[in-house]
């Protein structure tokens, strides 16, 4: 076990006071320097720092910071919230220290997508059943990780299959979370 135990700190947003979300800070008992290329492969960070020792995760809707004796997280609902985002980290933190001899480090970063990379491999067909005004504004709200891309029905005909393929690529490889009901709709596909 590596993560001990840990303090939290709960914080409203400096950018948004009135914001119905909170932030909160957790100070680690131990350091997990050494720890963050591992963590950067088991989440598929989306920055990774080496020089300043800092992970940056995108995950379920939070943005998650990792430092040597410090995590930060963003969009968190209350404390319980917090606290049960924080123990499920702390998990897999410790979870990924006992197994770290059969993980291959990264020390790579990922590329940060913009709404512009991901409404290009969007079908484009404006229809609106994700509920938004155009593939452009959907677009938008998967780079930003609130929106879910089983949504973009068409996305899910034959008929843009390459493009579902590409942009799930993309999706992984900038360290998004993609669903296991996505896997699975994909891999039934390639089935067939």
């Amino acid at each position: 076990m590596l993560i001990h135990n840990y303090a939290l700190k709960i914080m409203l947003p400096d950018c948004n006071p009135s914001s119905e979300k909170v932030n909160a800070i957790a100070d680690l008992s131990d350091d997990i320097s050494d720890l963050l290329p591992y963590l950067n492969t088991v989440f598929k960070g989306f920055e990774y720092i080496e020089k300043e020792r800092i992970l940056i995760v995108k995950r379920d809707g939070h943005l998650i910071t990792f430092r040597p004796k410090k995590i930060a997280i963003t969009k968190l609902e209350d404390e319980e919230d917090a606290r049960a985002v924080m123990d499920n980290l702390k998990h897999i933190i410790n979870e990924t220290y006992q197994n770290r001899e059969r993980i291959k480090p990264d020390y790579s970063s990922g590329k940060e997508l913009n709404a512009s990379d991901i409404n290009r491999l969007l079908p484009g067909t404006n229809c609106k059943k994700c509920g938004e005004r155009s593939c452009f504004a959907f677009a938008f709200k998967l780079a930003r990780q609130e929106g879910a891309i089983l949504k973009c029905a068409p996305l899910f005909s034959d008929e843009f299959q390459e493009k579902r393929k590409n942009l799930l690529g993309l999706l992984r490889d900038s360290g998004y979370e993609v669903s296991e009901e996505y896997l699975e709709l994909e891999r039934g596909k390639a089935l067939r």
